[in-house]
């Protein structure tokens, strides 16, 4: 019993640091201590630290109960690595075949033209494609594409319903993303369907040499993510069609208006004038907002940062009638110095908008900071839970969220590695619990 308890103590003092809305850490356990004054207890004698100890115990079985059901549900996501693979053309039918690209990466971390990746049979030659299967059908979160030569040449990403239609998930221009591998990561905010194909399209000619991509994931969940009153007609991608800001560098460019459309910049990285930046590098508080032609319930804006990311500290949505609502608030913190795409979820406010206001602190990230394109996802209808939605169904909802942000906070960097290592190892735990006792 002993050594069960030390697991739960353990766990659940770091779910406590993790539940802190404001970011503090607020543990409440220390070594062998357990402090309870959290719930208005303070456990003076050994009765009453049993107690505590017996409370916690039964609290962590009746979720584990829970995610039994919810192991049924099969509502956890999971990754997985092509298994079938056709392409425009490859360079040859062993070494940088289109055959390289199936399973896990073989070059990945490692900068190179390797073999052991694909790439088309020439270089600098127009629009090429990769079409990957994949063993499940699932309800596509994201897709990692390990590019690691000559990487940015992407400029489209398609996933395939098993209905055989075609959905864009993902276009843009190509463009030089730097001298080092890269995983680049398309999230999903549009496609509601479950989906067994991803076909990547590249543009050679963007990006000068041989263009090489090592391998391809696409992570989803069997159940749908989705309310179930959202259909995939109700999705509206919208770029923004005017802007403004507190200050720009100059009157004809770095302007306001080129935050407008489609990215002019992306993938690419540094200081280039097709993007927006203010008037001074690292001068305190700065703001942009973006104006779009429909109305929605947002979902996701997509903020493309392409030098210098990491500035934006809020996001916020206008509604028709002119009243600001905060929808994410964050830190300022210097990125890695490379062209990203910040996906702000709005899990908090459901009123029609048109009107995004980004707040940025450019003294908290040194240089100019550059921002590209804001996208605007959102519905016509706003999308409610299902009445009929069980309680498990929405824990397991919780807890698929909760992934994300755990894979958000590794991929921006957001805090510390070993301490979001301890976080997926608990998930896969609870995870592996839940299917072991169904």
């Amino acid at each position: 019993m002993r050594k069960h308890t030390s697991w739960i103590r353990s766990r659940v003092g770091l779910a406590a640091e993790v539940g802190d809305e404001r970011g503090k850490a607020n543990r409440i356990i220390q070594g062998d201590r357990v402090e309870a004054t959290v719930f208005g207890i303070t456990p003076h004698d050994e009765g009453g630290r049993r107690m505590t100890r017996n409370w916690w115990m039964i609290s962590l079985l009746a979720v584990l109960v829970l995610l039994a059901t919810i192991g049924k549900a099969q509502c956890q996501s999971f990754t997985q690595w092509a298994i079938s693979v056709t392409a425009s053309s490859e360079y040859g039918s062993g070494d940088w075949s289109a055959q390289q690209m199936l399973g896990e990466p073989d070059v990945y971390p490692n900068y190179g033209d390797y073999g052991r990746a694909w790439a088309p049979s020439s270089r600098n030659n127009g629009l090429q494609w990769a079409e990957l299967g994949f063993a499940e059908a699932v309800y596509v979160e994201s897709v990692d594409i390990y590019e690691t030569f000559n990487a940015g040449a992407t400029v489209k990403v398609e996933l395939l319903d098993t209905t055989g239609r075609w959905h864009l998930l993902w276009d843009s221009t190509g463009g030089s993303a730097g001298g080092s591998a890269r995983v680049f990561s398309v999230k999903n905010g549009i496609v509601t369907v479950p989906c067994q194909r991803v076909r990547i399209t590249l543009d050679t000619d963007s990006v000068s040499g041989w263009n090489e991509i090592d391998a391809v994931s696409i992570t989803g969940s069997r159940n749908s993510p989705w309310p179930q009153t959202l259909g995939q007609s109700d999705i509206v991608v919208q770029w923004a069609s005017a802007a403004k800001a507190s200050s720009q560098y100059r009157v004809d460019r770095w302007t306001p208006e080129h935050m407008t459309g489609v990215p002019d910049v992306y993938p690419k990285y540094g200081d280039y004038d097709r993007a927006w930046t203010a008037a001074y590098s690292d001068g305190g508080e700065e703001w942009v907002e973006l104006f779009y032609d429909e109305a929605v319930h947002v979902q996701r804006i997509d903020v493309y940062e392409t030098y210098n990311p990491g500035a934006i500290v809020k996001a916020e949505i206008i509604d028709e009638t002119g009243r600001a609502h905060v929808i994410w608030e964050g830190t300022a913190q210097t990125a890695p110095q490379e062209s990203r795409i910040l996906y702000i979820e709005n899990t908090k406010v459901n009123v029609p908008a048109r009107q995004v206001r980004l707040v940025l602190r450019t003294d908290q990230v040194p240089g100019f900071n550059e921002i590209d394109a804001v996208c605007l996802i959102g519905t016509h209808t706003f999308a409610q839970e299902s009445r009929l939605r069980s309680p498990v169904e929405q824990l397991a909802s919780i807890i698929l969220r909760l992934g994300r942000a755990v894979k958000r906070g590794r991929d921006e960097r957001l805090a510390d590695s070993a301490f979001l290592q301890e976080l997926e190892d608990i998930l896969r735990e609870l995870s592996n619990i839940s299917s072991s006792t169904v």
